[in-house]
């Protein structure tokens, strides 16, 4: 069964290019089940969609991330949350993980450390600890 992932980001060019992009990973067991643009609505759709994983923008002017991490973690306690950044990962990693995140990914470098991330445990395993990217 593939594993739901939801999209939280203020930008929605960035949302439709990282959806491209998960959709064409054939056989990877990923299925966009839902994009939100912005904070304000993820947390009623992470419980509407009960996403297996989420990938969340750190940096969003109405909610920041690192704000909405706890959130989530409490609305879906089983799925795995990816932080996702643009700005310096160096200062950002700690906090998002402290925040609740379990992988920390840089925007620069989707394409490599992705789909490592979304696969490296699967979303119960995350109690186990935080995977670094």
């Amino acid at each position: 069964m593939p594993r739901k992932v939801l999209l939280i980001d203020d930008n929605p060019t960035f949302l439709r290019m990282l959806t491209r992009f998960l959709a064409d990973q054939d056989g990877e067991g990923i299925r966009v089940v839902g994009a939100v643009i912005g904070g304000r609505d993820a947390v009623a759709q992470t419980e509407r969609l009960q996403p297996d994983v989420i990938l969340l923008d750190l940096e969003m002017p109405d909610i920041p991330g690192v704000d909405l991490l706890p959130r989530l973690r409490a609305s879906v306690p089983d799925a795995r949350l990816i932080a996702l950044t643009l700005m310096d990962p160096a200062s950002f990693r700690a906090t998002a993980l402290a925040a609740g995140a379990d992988a920390f990914v840089s925007k620069a470098s989707l394409e490599h450390d992705l789909l490592p991330a979304i696969q490296g445990v699967s979303p119960i395993e995350h109690r186990r600890g935080p995977v670094l990217c």
